[in-house]
């Protein structure tokens, strides 16, 4: 039976990328059915794909049989195109028709912890599965980076280093009044944008969750209300330690998006690494798969082996919209869900938090003040 998706929001930079990856998946009988925006003027994506076009979210999931929506507003707007979604889908079942069963979720989940507690509490409530867009766990790159650093004979990760060092283009902050949210505080900056990737990452691809944070950032490039620039030290809580600078005010090609080659979009700039994980028998790059160990005898004065790992090149973003038909259709449990999304959004609101204050800043309590629970043994001191 065909599965029938929902897109809202498929403008040119994430959303209309979602809209082509469901069209590429027609050995799944998938349609993409419909598209909803803002305006009926809006109507670039719906005319590519030759869909409906809706400008109202319960609208739309009141009118349509769907099993899939996939959310790709911008962030602020998640929460209230969530809970209209939620709120369609209980009048269908109250008038005995079906619903969508799934929700993918572009990252980061929700502009804030509390927003995005409240999206997933209601996802729960409305009976519905919740993917967050980071696709790039689905990357092959990526899962066998994550293979290698948790396997035996990589040994305990002593740390590890990321860049995020990237150049947009003056038009990514026009004066377009549907864009300027990407200038404003709690809703734009690379570090709640494009940080947010990164982190995650991290996480997925070491297994260990951040303890603490400490940042520094600066939005002396553009002097906007937002960062472009900034550094992080991660403690683990297994006790490595890892730095990330990021920026989008710099010429460079250290970044996953252009390291990886995965997205057409950017310039190819040869094997290059944004990604060092080092451990106590082995470190490897990413995304060159480069790994470094020693033999028999080991130190400074020994000469290190080097490997390389080939991994074939995939598009995340369409892997992910496979696995999102096989979430609509109770084949597979989700690869990031809320729960997990938020964990990596307390670290980017940790490190939002501490470049404010100055100090370390634990993420768990972070998740503590907005849940509205006190930890007294939690200090945002280090």
């Amino acid at each position: 039976m065909c599965s029938r998706l929902a897109v809202v929001g498929a403008g040119p930079l994430v959303g209309v990328h979602h809209c082509r990856a469901v069209v590429a998946l027609q050995n799944m009988d998938v349609e993409l059915a419909c598209i909803c925006e803002k305006s009926a003027e809006d109507n670039t994506a719906s005319q590519e794909f030759a869909c409906k076009l809706y400008t109202d979210v319960r609208t739309m999931v009141m009118e349509e049989e769907l099993d899939g929506l996939v959310l790709s507003t911008p962030t602020h707007l998640h929460l209230q195109n969530a809970l209209d979604c939620f709120s369609a889908i209980q009048a269908r079942r109250a008038a005995g028709l079906s619903v969508l069963s799934a929700l993918l979720v572009e990252k980061p989940i929700c502009e804030s912890l509390s927003a995005a507690q409240k999206l997933v509490e209601a996802a729960q409530a409305a009976g519905v599965k919740i993917l967050v867009g980071h696709q790039r766990r689905h990357s092959p790159m990526v899962r066998m980076t994550r293979d290698v650093v948790q396997s035996v004979d990589f040994g305990p990760l002593r740390g590890f280093t990321a860049e995020f060092a990237i150049m947009k283009p003056d038009e990514y902050f026009s004066n377009d009044p549907r864009l300027l949210w990407r200038k404003e505080r709690n809703k734009g900056g690379p570090a709640l944008i494009n940080m947010i990737h990164d982190v995650d990452l991290i996480r997925y691809i070491t297994g260990d969750d951040v303890a603490n944070v400490y940042a520094v950032m600066s939005g002396a490039a553009r002097n906007n209300e937002v960062e472009d620039t900034g550094a992080v030290t991660l403690t683990t809580q297994q006790g490595a330690i890892g730095t990330f600078f990021f920026s989008d005010a710099v010429p460079s090609p250290w970044s996953y998006e252009f390291t990886a080659r995965e997205n057409k979009k950017y310039p190819p700039v040869g094997d290059r690494d944004c990604y060092h994980f080092m451990g106590a028998q082995r470190s490897v790059a990413f995304p060159t798969l480069e790994h470094f160990t020693y033999g028999d005898a080991k130190g400074w004065d020994e000469p290190l082996i080097t490997t390389r790992t080939e991994v074939e090149r995939k598009d995340p973003i369409v892997l992910q919209m496979a696995h999102f038909v096989r979430l609509c259709r109770r084949e597979e449990e989700s690869v990031c869900d809320g729960r997990d999304a938020i964990q990596s959004l307390a670290i980017v609101m940790a490190a939002i938090r501490s470049a404010e204050t100055g100090v370390p800043v634990k993420p768990s309590q972070l998740l503590a003040e907005s849940s509205g629970t006190v930890d007294i043994n939690e200090s945002t001191a280090a």
